[in-house]
């Protein structure tokens, strides 16, 4: 794969690699294609000076991405004001490269398949439900059922995927924004790039973000101005249950042992969500028909 100087894996695509007195990241892709559209994301990005990346570094294997280890990083923390504050910040720079760069255009990136996705995360849900229930209980497993088809049924009505079309990094999760040693927050894992509405990254993002503020949409929104001038149709996408599904999902992937672990962090974080679900889609109503 490389030659020379020291290289510990530490993930299961990923290898820290010390040569030359220097420390790197090297990922290895499945295709050529996918590291392609890694490396044009960069390129573009690095083209018009945007801030919040790491440089790419060349390699002779078409399917390896290296970059410099940043050393000392820290994943955001979205239970702070000021994690949550700087990585949207961070997310709104990159929705506007857009005036700059015309990603459709680029050829390497395809529209975010919301509606078709999030179907397909339901049937998914649907199809595991006799392994789910014993897991969940029957009363929890028919609300998350109940919450995502409504909230399905609204999104079909006002989801627009042409509303303010840009490149999305198509995973906020915290541990994509890394905060260096000096402050500066940079965005790594481009893998699920692609072009989509700002809106709904945003709302993803939020997504992410409403269990630490309780689910408090109101809280949230006071405390980031700018979340106020979302769309409706952004907005409508609060109401899927999302990180239920997607976490429970999740669970059936592990290992006996690793499941009971999980499961207590998630019976916790169900109850929460559900005895919150009720005033948050009052909350959601209030401001997509405002």
């Amino acid at each position: 794969m490389t030659a020379g100087g020291n290289i510990r894996q530490i993930k299961q695509n990923v290898w820290k690699w010390d040569v030359g007195g220097k420390r790197y990241s090297l990922k290895k892709y499945d295709s050529a294609h996918q590291a392609r559209k890694v490396r044009r994301i960069h390129d573009e990005l690095e083209n018009i000076g945007f801030p919040h990346i790491l440089p790419i570094i060349g390699s002779a294997d078409e399917r390896a991405v290296i970059q410099p280890w940043l050393d000392r990083a820290r994943p955001a923390d979205y239970s702070s004001r000021t994690g949550r504050e700087r990585t949207l910040s961070v997310l709104r720079t990159l929705h506007e490269t857009s005036e700059k760069v015309n990603w459709e255009s680029t050829g390497v990136l395809y529209r975010y398949p919301l509606i078709a996705k999030w179907e397909d995360r339901l049937a998914k849900f649907r199809n595991q439900k006799k392994k789910l229930v014993p897991l969940i209980g029957n009363p929890h497993y028919d609300s998350i059922i109940f919450h995502a088809e409504e909230a399905l049924r609204s999104i079909r009505k006002t989801y627009d995927p042409e509303e303010d079309c840009t490149l999305l990094h198509g995973d906020v999760v915290h541990h994509n924004f890394l905060k260096g040693p000096d402050g500066k927050y940079v965005m790594i894992d481009f893998d699920l790039a692609c072009t989509g509405p700002a809106g709904t990254e945003t709302a993803l993002w939020i997504h992410r973000v409403l269990p630490h503020v309780d689910f408090n949409l109101d809280y949230l929104c006071g405390e980031q101005p700018e979340l106020a001038s979302l769309s409706a149709s952004s907005f409508n996408l609060l109401l899927y249950p999302n990180e239920l599904l997607r976490e429970w999902l999740y669970l059936l992937s592990l290992e006996e042992d690793k499941q009971n672990q999980l499961k207590v962090k998630l019976d916790r974080f169900t109850d929460k969500a559900l005895s919150a679900w009720i005033p948050l889609c009052y909350q959601v109503s209030k401001r997509a028909n405002h």
